[in-house]
C-alpha cells in the first residue's frame, strides 16, 4: 500500500499541530526549506542524525572564532613605591595616619583627631605596659583568629612578626594560601565582584575599543571592592582575611578581551587579581570617631607599639601593605 503525490506545487498549511508518522520516509527536492516562524524547530532521532551536502558549490558555515584583541591590567586605588615599600595613598598622593609611626602624639593631638577622654586614658594606660606584653597581646590575637588548616596559627604568627621586624616591606599571601582561598571562595568575590568587573570592562571596550588609553594611563575601574568586616573574624569561612585585611584599599586585576570574528560578541576574562590593604594602626584603632574598634583585642596594643614604643628605634613596628594574590 502506498501514497503517491505528484504536483508542480504542494502547499500544506496547518493551524495547530502537524504530525507525520511512517516506518520510512523519503523526501527529495531540488531545494528544501524548513522554517519555524514563531517558536522553536525541533529535529530529533532515537539514533544518530546525519546531515550531508554533496554538491560541489556547497560551503560549510564558517566558525565564529574567538580572537584575543586586548590584554593588560586595570587598577583601583592608589599607591607609591618608596624605598622598597608599597605605600597606599589617596588620589592626591597623601597617606593616612595608619602609615605614620614613631610619632608619639600628644594628648592634644589625639583629642584633635577625634579621640575621647576615655580613648586617651586607655591609650595612656596601654602604652605604660611593657613592650613585650603588648607584642604578646597582639600576636596572641592574630594567632587566635588564624585557621587550623594554615598550620595552627602560622599566618597569624608570620604577619605579627613582620609587623615587629619587617621594616615596612610588603607582605604577600600568594595563590593557594588560606587568606587567598578565603577571598577566592567567597560569593562577594567570585559572584559579585568578578561579575561586575567583567561587565564594566566589557562596556568600556564596546564604547572605546580599548581598556587602557595607553601603557601609562591605566584604567581606574569603579566596581566596588569586596569588604570583610573586623567582626567577621569569628566567621570560619573568612576569618583570616577579615582579621589580616578587612577593608581592601587597592586592587590590580589582569584581564584579556576576546572578540568573536562573525558575531562581534565581546568576552572578558579575568585571570589574576591582587588586593592591597594597609596593616597599620590609625586613629580609629585607638578609638577615634566613636568607631569602637578599640574593643577589638590587640588593636590598642598595636596602636601603642606603632606610635609610641618605637619612638627611639623606628626600625620596629612599621606599617606595611598586605598583598593577597588570587589566580583564576
Amino acid at each position: 500500500m502506498a501514497i503517491l503525490k505528484k504536483a508542480s506545487n504542494i502547499n500544506i498549511q496547518v493551524a495547530n499541530n502537524y504530525t507525520s508518522l511512517s516506518k520510512v520516509s523519503h523526501e527529495e527536492s531540488g531545494e528544501v526549506t524548513i522554517e519555524a516562524t514563531k517558536q522553536n524547530l525541533e529535529l530529533s532521532s532515537q539514533k544518530k542524525a546525519i546531515l550531508q551536502g554533496f554538491g560541489k558549490g556547497g560551503q560549510a558555515d564558517p566558525e565564529d572564532k574567538k580572537i584575543l584583541v586586548d590584554r593588560g591590567v586595570v587598577n583601583k586605588g592608589y599607591w607609591i613605591n618608596e624605598n622598597g615599600k608599597t605605600v597606599i595613598v589617596n588620589s592626591k598622593g597623601r597617606r593616612g595616619y595608619d602609615w605614620m609611626y614613631g610619632d608619639a602624639p600628644s594628648e592634644e593631638v589625639m583629642k584633635a583627631n577625634g579621640m575621647s577622654k576615655y580613648d586617651i586614658f586607655n591609650v595612656n594606660l596601654t602604652k605604660s605596659y611593657p613592650e613585650a606584653y603588648l607584642k604578646a597581646e597582639l600576636k596572641t590575637t592574630l594567632v587566635g583568629f588564624s585557621d587550623i588548616e594554615d598550620g595552627f596559627g602560622k599566618n597569624g604568627r608570620a604577619i605579627a612578626n613582620h609587623f615587629f621586624t619587617g621594616q615596612g616591606q610588603p607582605f604577600t599571601f600568594g595563590p593557594g594560601t588560606n587568606p587567598s582561598n578565603e577571598v577566592k571562595d567567597s560569593d562577594r568575590f567570585k559572584t559579585t565582584f568578578i561579575t561586575a568587573l567583567k561587565a564594566e570592562l566589557e562596556k568600556r571596550y564596546k564604547e572605546k575599543k580599548y581598556i587602557n588609553e595607553s601603557p601609562t594611563k591605566i584604567y581606574q575601574f569603579s566596581t566596588k571592592l569586596p569588604y570583610y568586616s573586623a567582626e567577621e573574624g569569628l566567621n570560619p569561612w573568612v576569618n583570616e582575611i577579615a582579621t589580616f585585611v578587612g577593608g581592601i584599599q587597592g586592587c590590580i586585576a589582569s584581564y584579556k578581551v576576546y572578540e568573536y570574528q562573525i558575531s562581534k560578541k565581546v568576552e572578558i576574562e579575568i585571570d589574576k587579581v591582587s588586593f592591597l590593604d594597609t596593616f597599620g594602626a590609625g586613629w580609629e584603632d585607638g578609638g577615634a570617631g566613636g568607631m569602637k574598634k578599640q574593643w577589638i583585642p590587640g588593636l590598642v596594643a598595636m596602636f601603642c607599639l606603632q606610635h609610641f614604643k618605637n619612638s627611639a628605634d623606628q626600625s620596629k613596628y612599621q606599617p606595611f601593605t598586605v598583598v593577597i594574590d588570587i589566580n583564576l
